[in-house]
């Protein structure tokens, strides 16, 4: 499926040069071709991620209908571009057509803030502060060394909201250029990731090669840019036909949450150092003290950070210890240590559970198994209490083994046993106790040694008067008849 999908945005890229490589020489002609391919282009893409946002499988719909409006916004201003140079043979001039684009941009950005909160790659507040100062920082550069100096010859001539268009776009490119790194570095590289950090990036590298070549007022469409720009909304669309599945957080290791950090201060070192280099003499010992600072600022703060990490680490440690000491008292709490079986407080709640629900709704009958050892007490008193345990051990496993997901088994006190048992009928219940007096009469062979031993099965079954202790009782009563009664069988109150 990924080979069709380079495939295509091959044929397609070679297919938009190879028009414009027939059709040079006319301006028209090569135009309008250019204009209706980057038109396709964007429909194309309108329609993948319309597919994937309407998709049922889709876990990140926000994203998809976010990148669906970017696109929808840069189809809607390609129409218009291609529609005034149709009809005026030239560009058109600052106005709707960079406010849709403009527009375009900002459901972009919008859809990676979205990316960022969801899949928790860095704090979506501090990613807003660190997007900020790049941007501020960067702008203000792009102004001072690019944009003014390529404007300078004609730069009166521009309005102030003309001006401020220029420099949305360097502005917009650069909050898509850091946000993609950012996704670069802290997200597994899928298709999905791939295709939006390809499809931003040449998107900035061909927007900053128009800037450049716009400021020849004889530009037209039908430049080798204008498939770049397909090649980019295509793959952008492209990344919806993997349905952005939610992937797990995993942790970020030290090393990268210190890169993080160090982004925004690098970045406003590299500033201060270009501005005074620009107005200062750079052998100025204000300077290198003023630097020397910031350097030791950085260093300080990297290692107050690293000490609140380590903290951090030893209280999360301690946390998740005292986590475990509670689990494993909860455990014991409900459950016999040596069986690791439910013990009597979780009989108890689970018999008025099924008394509660027996009363509500009036089901199937609920039958409560009493099991005893019959000879138990002279294993311990012959082999020892080492024996013994190991023995309750085995006959614990053999009772699991003969028991449904839908029953419950507990160890009740020293050699007794209880069974709960619902939704199932008298005749089923005796197979059932049939079969565990006879699995559990069977030899057993613990250190070498050939232990035989039996059991006593008492029966009762629940009634709407029965409180916990007389369906307990009733049971009781019908093993110690059995018991009385030569041992090794079952029978019912």
């Amino acid at each position: 499926m990924v080979f069709k999908h380079i495939i295509f945005l091959f044929l397609y890229i070679f297919m938009y040069y190879s028009c414009l490589f027939l059709l040079e020489g006319n301006s028209v002609s090569l135009s309008t071709t250019s204009n209706i391919l980057l038109i396709i282009a964007s429909f194309i893409s309108i329609i993948v991620l319309f597919r994937a946002f309407t998709n049922q499988n889709n876990q990140n719909k926000t994203f998809t209908l976010l990148l669906l409006l970017g696109c929808i916004s840069y189809s809607i201003g390609s129409i218009y571009w291609g529609l005034y140079e149709f009809v005026f043979v030239t560009p058109p001039n600052v106005g709707l057509y960079d406010y849709l684009m403009l527009l375009g941009y900002l459901f972009f950005i919008c859809a990676l803030l979205h990316y960022f909160k969801n899949h928790k790659i860095v704090q979506t507040t501090t990613y807003i502060f660190d997007i900020l100062i790049f941007t501020v920082i960067t702008a203000t550069l792009s102004w001072v060394f690019i944009i003014r100096p390529l404007l300078l010859p004609i730069f009166d001539a521009y309005s102030l909201v003309t001006l401020i268009t220029y420099l949305g776009y360097p502005i917009a490119d650069l909050s898509v250029l850091f946000a993609c790194f950012i996704i670069f570095l802290y997200t597994p590289l899928s298709r999905t990731v791939l295709y939006i950090i390809f499809g931003f990036l040449i998107n900035i590298i061909a927007n900053s090669i128009y800037f450049y070549e716009s400021t020849n007022p004889t530009y037209l469409s039908g430049h080798f840019i204008d498939p770049i720009w397909s090649l980019s909304i295509l793959l952008i669309g492209f990344s919806g036909l993997n349905h952005f599945k939610e992937t797990k957080r995993t942790k970020q290791p030290y090393s990268k949450k210190y890169f993080q950090l160090f982004i925004p201060y690098t970045i406003l070192i590299i500033f201060l150092f270009i501005v005074y280099i620009r107005y200062y003499d750079i052998q100025d010992p204000l300077f290198i003290g003023v630097f020397i600072a910031l350097v030791l600022l950085m260093i300080r703060l990297f290692h107050t950070i690293y000490h609140n990490e380590a903290l951090n680490m030893e209280i999360k440690n301690k946390n998740n210890q005292l986590k475990e000491a509670n689990d494993k008292l909860r455990f014991f709490a409900y459950h016999d240590e040596l069986t690791a079986l439910p013990n009597r407080h979780s009989l108890f709640e689970k018999i008025q559970g099924e008394i509660n629900q027996y009363k509500n709704e009036m089901h199937s009958p609920i039958y409560l198994l009493f099991i005893d050892l019959d000879g138990f007490k002279s294993v311990n008193d012959t082999f020892g209490h080492g024996i013994g345990d190991t023995l309750l051990k085995q006959v614990s496993t053999r009772l699991k083994e003969q028991i449904s997901t839908s029953d419950f088994l507990c160890r009740f006190a020293g050699d007794e046993f209880i069974m709960l048992l619902a939704d199932k009928d008298k005749n089923a219940v005796e197979n059932l106790a049939a079969v565990i007096v006879e699995a559990l009469s069977k030899l057993y062979i613990i250190d070498s040694h050939e232990i035989s031993i039996s059991s006593s099965i008492g029966i009762s079954s629940f009634e709407a008067s029965d409180s916990v202790l007389s369906v307990i009782n009733k049971a009781d009563k019908a093993m110690y008849y059995i018991k009385k009664n030569g041992k090794n069988g079952f029978g019912f109150f």
